[in-house]
């Protein structure tokens, strides 16, 4: 029986933001592999995670509820993720000392809006990183 398939979870409050990504992704071949999911809030995504974890996540910061920080944080902290993605309409933002420690850089940061094309890139860099 095959293994099932790794999941890339998209979590963005803007529904048309998320479904804009998710078709994105859904574009390439080599996601074929990766089970793309979607969630519009914080609570939602490690609701989704806590049934089955994520290769990768793609994070807005700005939700209702849970902020993409403390989502990134509590889902680094349970194990549900093994890396992340912040994307943000926040010209301002700065990766907070908590994230860098989690392993995020400054290449795992994109503003919106957001070069889909660049994602992608990165989003195969961290999976071709992970496979090798």
């Amino acid at each position: 029986m095959p293994e099932p398939k790794q999941t890339i979870l998209v979590l963005d409050d803007e529904e048309r933001v998320r479904e804009m990504l998710l078709d994105y992704l859904s574009e390439f071949k080599e996601f074929d592999e990766f089970e793309l999911r979607g969630a519009r809030s914080g609570e939602e995504a490690l609701e989704m995670l806590r049934q089955r974890s994520a290769a990768l996540c793609v994070v807005d910061l700005r939700l209702p509820g849970m902020n993409g920080t403390d989502f990134i944080e509590s889902a680094a902290a349970a194990k549900l993720s093994w890396h992340f993605i912040v994307h943000t309409g926040s010209g301002e933002f700065s990766l907070p000392r908590a994230l860098q420690d989690l392993g995020m850089v400054e290449a795992d940061v994109f503003y919106k809006p957001v070069d889909m094309a660049e994602i992608v890139t990165r989003v195969r860099t961290l999976i071709k990183e992970r496979r090798s």
